[in-house]
């Protein structure tokens, strides 16, 4: 049997995973290889981040052992009535929400939920293209689709309803000090361990589709190359409560990619549904900001005033003297004002 250079790749990371030594020689009889073959694969997955060590004599290991993501576990976690959608695991991809879009663009229909997950992206992205660092086997790289029958008008919103889906991931795994920082970060302790990244096709009286990218962080090495304060629930692991997405006292990657996907879902249809407003109070209780001063940056331009939360549009409500204003998404950011 032949495998092509990428099935090769994912076969020695699932090889090494375990955190032990395996030769070049039983590794080039393994996949048909010689071992200047195998070397050249380690050499390509070292650069993707992986700390591989090369000892004479006795092979290749990785630094630690890896738990990697595994489709069949991650769907038998899910509830019963969401183990039909299609769910795409990548080991590398240059960015999750792409691999969506072309899922939609080379399919004629696109059920709602098909979702891909990767171990690794090459070119993640957030809000207004900025890079989502994504180092290999650390963190989860989530993008889903949902269709917007209605037009693009009905993603309004959809930002807000992800981040409480997000949030009470967190706080049901036992996290305390979660909050939520308008329109789609958030936060524990003050830091930020999610982003949102909502993309949207189609047009606003017709058919829309949404593509949900989500990154949360699972474990980061504290030199990530993030330009703002940032956590990872590896960092809380005394909150996380006995049994609740643990493997021993090893975060349990599928359990919360599963525990997301299934709470993204589950939100998302409950704003098809009704919208908004169910979740209005719920966002309000979990804001970074609530009744604080802010700045509002839109551009060269900044406002000041109260935060007051959200309204059933979604939109940030800021009081400014007697007056409170609303202001939509797009490139508006919110900051501290005391920072």
């Amino acid at each position: 049997m032949t495998f092509d250079t990428h099935e090769i790749d994912s076969m020695l990371i699932r090889q090494l995973a375990d955190g032990q030594f395996h030769s070049g020689q039983q590794l080039g009889e393994k996949f048909g290889l010689s071992r200047a073959a195998i070397n050249n694969h380690i050499e390509k997955l070292a650069q993707l981040g992986l700390d591989i060590y090369r000892v004479t004599g006795r092979g290749y290991k990785l630094a630690a052992p890896i738990q990697l993501l595994d489709l069949d576990y991650f769907q038998s976690l899910l509830p019963a009535h969401f183990r039909d959608h299609q769910v795409i695991l990548k080991h590398v991809t240059e960015s999750t929400n792409d691999d969506v879009k072309q899922c939609l663009a080379s399919a004629r229909s696109l059920s709602a939920g098909t979702a891909v997950l990767a171990e690794m992206q090459t070119k993640g992205r957030g809000r207004r293209g900025k890079q989502w660092f994504s180092p290999f086997a650390s963190n989860l790289y989530l993008s889903l689709y949902w269709p917007l029958p209605q037009g693009l008008n009905s993603a309004i919103g959809l930002s807000i309803v992800l981040g409480l889906a997000i949030a009470e991931t967190l706080i049901g795994a036992g996290i305390q000090d979660v909050s939520l920082k308008w329109p789609n970060d958030v936060y524990i302790q003050r830091k930020k361990v999610s982003g949102i990244l909502v993309e949207l096709e189609g047009q606003a009286q017709g058919e829309g589709h949404a593509i949900i990218g989500i990154g949360l962080n699972l474990a980061l090495p504290p030199e990530s190359p993030i330009d703002q304060p940032f956590t990872a629930i590896s960092e809380h692991l005394d909150s996380i409560l006995a049994g609740k997405m643990l493997d021993g006292k090893t975060l349990d990657r599928n359990a919360w990619a599963a525990e997301l996907y299934s709470r993204c879902l589950t939100f998302l249809a409950e704003h098809d549904a009704h919208g908004l407003k169910p979740f209005i109070e719920r966002w309000r209780e979990l804001d970074h900001f609530y009744q604080q001063p802010v700045k509002l940056i839109l551009g060269q331009h900044e406002q000041t005033g109260i935060a007051l939360g959200i309204d059933e549009l979604g939109a940030f409500l800021l009081q400014q003297g007697d007056e409170v204003k609303r202001y939509f998404g797009g490139e508006i950011s919110v900051r501290d004002i005391t920072t």
